[in-house]
């Protein structure tokens, strides 16, 4: 499973899901979070253009959502797009207010997933790039997560991954991120709300684990698409993954 490759003809579909709510306007190295969040995505959009560039032209490899999500969801590009036209349209920048209903935010992608997934049985699986600094304040997600995980075309199930911006959360702390082997059992985090991302967290697909330690990474196999976004550097590790499909 997760080797087929993102091509003009069986384009990746990445779906980001950004937690919107009102502490997203937190202090964070010097600005906001959901700046942070802003500058990820606009360096995210950046490798997927570096890695769809053929004679001077960016191919259509990647469609791409994104939908923030607090107190309702907003689509903020209008549904998906190429990777070319949203190029066009300019980087997308986020704002935050609101409380976390992250149970309504997957809702949306399951929606999405429901009308896309029949034409894209020979992409890529989809992955969706959940990124939240805190615990929902409405309904549990869990079941919209878990129904989506069983979403699948042929090249697998639907990826889930989750990015939990909260300090403090794994036992033991990393001195170099760059050698950090990823989160493989629950028993690495002492946060309750980490433990339950981590367990809606999709296992890290062997092929996009090696396209992501080529970036100087040393994830090990076994860890989950799980990261703890404790900085910003962490946080532009957890959005190249969205790239990191096979390209043909």
């Amino acid at each position: 499973m997760y080797t087929q490759p993102a091509t003009t003809l069986t384009p990746a579909l990445i779906i980001y899901l950004i937690d919107a709510s009102d502490s997203m306007n937190d202090p964070c190295e010097g600005g906001t979070k959901i700046e942070m969040v802003n500058k990820a995505l606009r360096a995210s959009i950046k490798d997927m253009v570096r890695r769809s560039m053929r004679d001077g032209v960016v191919q259509r490899r990647y469609k791409i959502a994104l939908f923030a999500y607090s107190t309702q969801v907003i689509d903020v590009l209008g549904g998906l797009r190429d990777l070319p036209d949203l190029i066009k349209m300019g980087s997308p920048e986020l704002s935050a207010g609101g409380v976390t209903d992250t149970a309504a935010g997957f809702a949306e992608v399951e929606k999405l997933l429901t009308d896309r997934l029949p034409e894209a049985q020979h992409s890529p699986a989809p992955l969706i790039c959940h990124l939240t600094d805190g615990v929902f304040t409405t309904a549990d997600p869990s079941p919209v997560i878990r129904r989506i995980q069983k979403m699948q075309v042929n090249d697998g199930p639907a990826l889930v991954e989750n990015i939990y911006v909260a300090d403090n959360m794994l036992r033991r702390p990393v001195m170099n991120w760059q050698e950090w082997p990823g989160v493989q059992r629950e028993n690495e985090l002492n946060d309750d709300y980490a433990r339950f991302l981590w367990s809606l967290s999709s296992p890290l697909p062997e092929t996009y684990r090696q396209n992501i330690n080529n970036y100087g990474y040393h994830l090990q196999p076994g860890a989950q698409l799980f990261f703890p976004g404790a900085n910003s550097d962490l946080v532009r590790l957890a959005f190249v993954i969205t790239s990191a499909t096979q390209i043909k």
